[in-house]
């Protein structure tokens, strides 16, 4: 997996506990960073931490997700992406992290993407629906 580096971009410790639950189910994941909007962080300096990643992409593909389409950490990572060899994809969770991680050693850059998109539409489910056939 040495093309691609994930960069998990969220609100708190979200993305840092994201990473410990992924590692609960399938083990140890390398190419992984979460980068934190902790209280206090105004935007230019989460700005400057998420820089600070994107400089240690060596050559990869810097695959950044984020929690929330329009907050602080996707809006950064998007001002980046300009001078950045990154994609930028919103709506983090721990089904779509999983699956685009497993994914990355087979799949290309839009493939990638598209993988994450579509197990990101497809974790959503009414449970009860289901079981009572509905």
């Amino acid at each position: 997996m040495n093309g691609y580096m994930f960069i998990l971009c969220t609100h708190g410790k979200f993305g840092e506990e994201l990473v410990k639950s992924a590692e609960m189910i399938v083990g140890k994941m390398d190419n992984v960073v979460a980068v934190s909007l902790n209280h206090g962080v105004g935007p230019e300096d989460y700005r400057n931490q998420l820089e600070e990643q994107f400089k240690k992409l060596d050559g990869r593909v810097g695959i950044c997700i984020a929690d929330l389409f329009g907050g602080t950490p996707s809006t950064c990572a998007t001002q980046l992406s300009q001078n950045y060899d990154i994609e930028v994809l919103t709506g983090l969770n721990l089904a779509m992290f999983i699956e685009m991680h497993s994914q990355a050693s087979w799949l290309g850059r839009e493939e990638l993407v598209e993988c994450g998109l579509t197990a990101l539409a497809e974790s959503g489910k009414s449970v009860l629906s289901l079981m009572k056939g509905v």
